[in-house]
């Protein structure tokens, strides 16, 4: 099949071309005919929401893709519906040109398994307890043996106390340069076994990150360990927490029964990502506090599964003060987490796998 691209960017047409696909650059709309049983790839830029109905009309016989470029977290979620009614694969704001190529292989249905070694972790709300999580995860999978970082990627808290001479804001320089060495990842800050990019200190700067930037940091970190965990916060406007959803391969969403209204619009987001609530797994974060709901009956109405429920701490603790059991069933999960990576073997216990 061939993609006749309208208003599409040179480096997403050379990400497009190196996955293997033919593609036809084109200055207008192609002709009908020329069109008839290949693919069309357009922006908003060049065709505007309100002629969407008219260009499903005139190209009956192509699969289009449609590309919406106005970022925000509100606005498209109607487009996205109009294309789906209309028959219309849709592309959300803060794309890639990786995330692009990986709907087009979803469109096609192409086989393409790629192992990752990043685990993503995003909170329902901030103050929810994400970047402890996600260091209690960093620690016991250093525990196992494993070479970790951990990237704080929450652009709008930093997730560490005191400033350091290494963080997400004072590296950025070289992020955006393209100039991260080995030497980068070997002087981060040494915590509990494993590497820690404390995240963004220059406030200010938050919403000027690019997605580029972010898959950058996130590829050059995955090639210097073993696995990445990487706290991507709670604010959906940020191109990490975009990029976050995008490139985990293990998606966890810690969160709290009382933020069940928070959730609804959170997996709603993901949904124009072609994430759907099978997708993540929920860490129940203060589980023993009361609730109307029940985390049971939160995960049944979303249709997620729960990975982990953790009881209530003081806040501002660096880690969280385990008991015994609670580390036992979180060592029991990060080996499950490990072997569905490929980074641990089964173990055989009482003649049954785990």
């Amino acid at each position: 099949m061939k993609i006749f691209s309208l208003g599409m960017d040179q480096l997403t047409i050379n990400e497009i071309k190196l996955a293997g696909f033919t593609v036809i650059t084109q200055s207008v709309l192609p002709e009908v005919q020329h069109a008839e049983g290949h693919m069309l790839m357009v922006t908003s830029e060049q065709v505007p929401v309100t002629a969407l109905s008219g260009l499903r009309q005139g190209y009956p016989g192509s699969t289009i893709l449609y590309m919406y470029l106005q970022k925000g977290v509100r606005g498209y979620q109607s487009i996205h519906m109009l294309c789906e009614s209309l028959g219309i694969f849709f592309i959300p704001p803060r794309s890639t040109s990786s995330a692009v190529v990986e709907k087009l292989r979803y469109i096609l249905e192409e086989e393409h398994e790629e192992r990752g070694n990043l685990v993503g972790f995003f909170g329902s709300g901030p103050g929810i307890g994400c970047t402890s999580v996600a260091k209690l995860f960093a620690r016991r999978i250093a525990a196992a043996g494993l070479r970790v970082i951990l990237l704080g990627l929450d652009l709008y808290d930093p997730g560490y106390d005191p400033k350091t001479s290494v963080s997400l804001d004072r590296l950025r320089p070289r992020i955006t340069g393209k100039m991260l060495h080995p030497e980068d990842f070997a002087g981060l800050v040494k915590q509990d076994g494993y590497s820690y990019l404390p995240g963004n200190f220059d406030y200010l700067s938050a919403q000027d990150y690019q997605e580029e930037e972010i898959e950058y940091l996130l590829a050059e970190a995955r090639a210097n360990a073993d696995l990445v965990v990487a706290d991507f916060g709670s604010i959906p406007e940020s191109a990490a927490w975009y990029i976050g959803m995008q490139k985990s391969v293990l998606r966890m969403i810690v969160t709290h029964p009382k933020h069940e209204y928070r959730l609804q619009p959170l997996m709603e987001l993901a949904g124009h990502m072609d994430l759907y609530p099978q997708d993540f797994q929920w860490i129940i974060n203060r589980s023993n506090v009361e609730e109307l709901t029940s985390p049971k009956n939160l995960a049944l109405r979303f249709g997620s599964e729960i990975l982990l429920e953790l009881p209530y701490y003081q806040p501002f603790l660096e880690s969280l003060p385990l008991g015994k059991k609670e580390l036992q069933q979180v060592d029991d999960k990060v080996h499950s987490l490990l072997v569905s990576l490929g980074l641990a073997q089964e173990a055989r216990k009482r003649g049954v796998f785990q």
